[in-house]
């Protein structure tokens, strides 16, 4: 069984093991600033000890290896990292138009959501990522951007399923005394994981929240999402309604457009009606499943459903597949296989 690292500790968690230890929880940003920053400077003669004590029963986190793979197409990046057992999982730099950098991380090594359209889905569950692993993506990402804008949790797994380590890696991330991340620049989508999203509307996080409609036909959802039994879009969005009052904030909605399936006008009023009164910016996301040949733009098609949204008063942004030609897409991501 894998030794606990320092790495998976936020603050707090670090705190409470110096309590035990019995020393004072004031040298807690002082190893961290050690830890993350390497800054020798931070610890006196009495901390060095005190690190020594913390490093020997929670080591650093051993460095996975790295893969990297570059878009000919948009010069998006893809990771594949390999931690210490094996268990995978892949992180993507993406390049925005206006230079801003996005790191696209994994929660899990495979999924168990099992969403019909999704690679990651048909790889299967492995494990979920501890906090540290989490840390280690974007810490590869940096390293190639230099910097980073925003962070996306939309990589392989749910991040509400293994909530517990992606909120330590959120504290850590945003942390002053190890990244300094800003809350209010990382995302984290779900595909509607009710209890988390209770638990974010009385939490003091900062983060933005996505959801991942899919579709909003409850038919057609179920086919496609699995956890749509568990946790049906309607009952979602009734939740997310108190959420966005809660908290006095707005969500992304990400919505596949799976050509003739969902793309119509009709499922576009389906999607009005289902946001009716939702503060939200609206994705699209085109999968293209379509042949050439068969006579319909689906690009085209895309945009009239945009422009269905927008007309009903929503901002509406279709989100064109960006690192596809390295499977570095949405629901592409499988670990390298």
């Amino acid at each position: 069984m894998r030794k606990a690292s320092l790495g998976d500790l936020s603050r707090e968690d670090l705190e409470r093991v110096l309590r035990i230890m019995g020393a004072k929880t004031s040298a807690a940003p002082s190893i961290f600033l050690k830890y993350y920053k390497g800054r020798e400077g931070e610890l006196n003669s009495l901390s060095v000890r005190l690190w020594e004590k913390v490093i020997a029963k929670y080591p650093p986190a051993p460095k996975p290896s790295v893969e990297k793979r570059v878009s000919a197409k948009d010069g998006t990046v893809k990771f594949l990292l390999r931690f210490e057992d094996g268990a995978p999982a892949e992180c993507v730099l993406l390049h925005g138009k206006d230079g801003r950098t996005t790191a696209c991380v994994s929660s899990q090594s495979g999924c168990a959501c099992g969403c019909k359209f999704c690679a990651t889905g048909r790889l299967g569950f492995r494990r979920n990522l501890f906090p540290s692993e989490i840390i280690a993506q974007f810490q590869t990402v940096l390293a190639e951007a230099g910097h980073i804008d925003s962070i996306v949790f939309m990589g392989m797994g749910e991040p509400f399923m293994n909530w517990d380590n992606v909120k330590r890696a959120i504290l850590i991330l945003s942390d002053p005394k190890a990244f300094a991340f800003s809350q209010g620049k990382i995302t984290v989508s779900t595909v509607g994981i009710m209890p988390i999203i209770e638990e974010l509307i009385s939490s003091d996080l900062k983060i933005k929240l996505a959801v991942s409609i899919i579709t909003s036909s409850d038919e057609k959802r179920e086919k496609i999402a699995p956890m749509q039994k568990e946790y049906p879009i309607s009952r979602v969005i009734s939740l997310v309604r108190r959420y966005i009052a809660a908290k006095r904030t707005q969500i992304l909605a990400e919505y596949i457009l799976f050509e003739g399936e969902n793309d119509s006008l009709e499922d576009a009023d389906s999607l009005i009606g289902l946001l009716n009164g939702v503060e939200c910016r609206i994705n699209l996301i085109p999968v293209n499943r379509g042949k050439p040949e068969d006579g319909v733009d689906r690009i085209a098609q895309a945009k009239a459903f945009q422009q269905r949204l927008m007309d009903a008063g929503f901002r509406t942004y279709l989100r064109l597949e960006k690192g596809a030609d390295i499977s570095a897409a949405c629901g592409q991501l499988s670990a390298g296989n």
